[in-house]
């Protein structure tokens, strides 16, 4: 399995080649993560947008996507610490599926951050700041070819078969174990993980839309009423 997880520079869809940001997309990115929060209606202030993720590193593919996360102070809104991040995940989720918004042919993803959020992003730069937060080192890379390319073929047949199976339930569970892996792998060994470049070489193949795709149709057809 051929896939490229590493660069020799940043991505040019946001990054000169002298490894400053483009203002232009930087500007355009603080705009929509503006708009974004105040559809929201949320009252807490913004304390920083930060770019992370793959298009904040060398590990970027034409495929990813950006990510832009306004950071705030959950404390402050009234509600637990496990309602504010369930509630805020429902708001961008919300967000993301009505737009649809490409910066040089890259998805924008919008994400909302508790200020005590400790992340472990190889790369970020604070947009508001026009500065890097952690920035991030050409490194040598070593996958474990083998391994990755055993959990792809075993999450691809799980996945083909909840698919075949038409059970919402089963689908909704294999979405959940898909994305609890790659979870995992960010908490033990980064963004370079086996479990995150699994997910990446699943999601870069539509894996994941169809079993998207799978539930919505699935519901919809079960909450329609034929005519009488």
């Amino acid at each position: 399995m051929k896939y490229r997880v590493y660069n020799n520079t940043l991505n040019p869809a946001v990054w000169n080649e002298d490894g400053t940001i483009n203002q232009n997309v930087s500007q355009t990115l603080i705009q929509i993560a503006k708009n974004f929060y105040e559809d929201t209606g949320l009252k807490p202030a913004i304390r920083d947008i930060l770019l992370l993720g793959s298009s904040a590193n060398y590990n970027w593919t034409k495929t990813s996507d950006i990510d832009v996360h306004v950071v705030i102070c959950f404390s402050e809104l009234a509600m637990s610490e496990e309602d504010a991040k369930n509630y805020t995940n429902s708001l961008k989720a919300e967000w993301n599926k009505d737009h649809d918004i490409h910066i040089k042919g890259h998805n924008v993803e919008l994400y909302i951050q508790d200020v005590a959020h400790k992340t472990h992003a190889l790369g970020i730069y604070s947009l508001l700041q026009n500065k890097w937060i952690v920035k991030p080192n050409k490194i040598s890379v070593k996958l474990d070819n083998a391994l990755i390319q055993q959990k792809y073929s075993d999450l691809v047949l799980k996945i083909e078969n909840a698919i075949a199976s038409n059970n919402i339930e089963l689908l909704k569970a294999t979405v959940k174990d898909v994305y609890d892996m790659r979870q995992s792998g960010l908490d033990t060994a980064g963004e370079f993980s086996t479990e995150n470049i699994v997910f990446k070489i699943l999601r870069n193949r539509n894996y994941i839309d169809r079993l998207k795709d799978t539930i919505n149709k699935i519901y919809d057809t079960q909450h329609s009423l034929k005519e009488s």
